[in-house]
């Protein structure tokens, strides 16, 4: 089988938990696949890892990847997709990222190789910064990002070839509207790989692949109770607490008219 990276975000910032979180569900729901795992460890300070950190990684097999200053969550994906030389796939997974269903990277990585798959992710949306801003802002926005729908997978966890995300524009510097942009704007990796005839599919908890026609009823992000979804972070939790009335106003964000009807608490 081709070597396959997981790749798992860790921003100092929000301490420990998180990674508590993703570790724990890293043991309980099996991956599924044989890989090797790249911690990198964003926004730390020079020299030891705090005690916390360093107690949550002792035991897990891993390799650790620090950037010497904090960068974008997108920067330090392709910090490490530039050291994994050895990898024909990455699994991208962020700080706040919940793995939900035993063999979820193996759900993953059987999609990615679907015929014309060119990127998989656990969630997808049609949102557009364009048509959701203030009148004022259009005119900027209508040169970053496209109109509603604007369908891009989401970024908190998602996996691709190697060799097609070092092809790609990944330019993003310092700037969080410029890596906002490369998630979903004209130049986002969705649309990029469209361009080269590679396709985006979202992939639920009983491997089926969706694509982007049919993100908004695959109960997955902000869709339904999420009942399908295969990997949680903040925003898929922020869905999951919400009221009703805050449920709607999410999906709304998401998927417009397409929403329909929104599962209550």
């Amino acid at each position: 089988m081709s070597p396959v990276c997981l790749v798992h975000l860790v921003w100092a910032p929000l301490g420990v938990e998180p990674l508590q979180r993703f570790l724990r569900s890293y043991n309980d729901r099996p991956p599924g696949l044989d890989h090797r795992l790249v911690v990198v460890l964003n926004g730390f300070e020079p020299g030891p890892l705090p005690a916390p950190f360093a107690a949550a990684l002792d035991e897990l097999p891993h390799e650790a990847l620090r950037p010497a200053r904090s960068i974008q969550d997108l920067a330090a994906y392709r910090l490490a997709a530039g050291h994994v030389a050895w990898a024909e796939s990455i699994c991208f997974v962020n700080s706040h990222s919940e793995p939900l269903a035993d063999g979820w990277l193996a759900l993953l990585h059987e999609q990615l190789h679907a015929p014309g798959v060119g990127i998989v992710g656990a969630t997808g949306s049609h949102e557009s910064t364009f048509s959701a801003a203030p009148r004022p802002l259009k005119p900027l926005r209508a040169l970053q990002y496209p109109p509603f729908p604007n369908p891009h997978l989401r970024t908190n966890g998602f996996m691709l070839r190697r060799d097609d995300m070092l092809a790609l524009d990944w330019r993003i510097g310092r700037s969080k509207s410029a890596a906002h942009q490369l998630e979903s704007g004209k130049r986002g990796i969705t649309r990029q790989l469209a361009a080269r005839d590679r396709a985006a599919r979202v992939v639920d908890r009983d491997g089926r692949a969706h694509p982007p026609e049919e993100w908004p009823a695959s109960g997955t992000f902000r869709s339904g109770a999420q009942e399908r979804l295969l990997i949680a972070d903040n925003r898929t939790r922020q869905y999951a607490d919400a009221a009703p009335r805050e449920r709607e106003r999410l999906a709304r964000m998401a998927w417009g008219a397409a929403a329909g009807t929104v599962t209550g608490r």
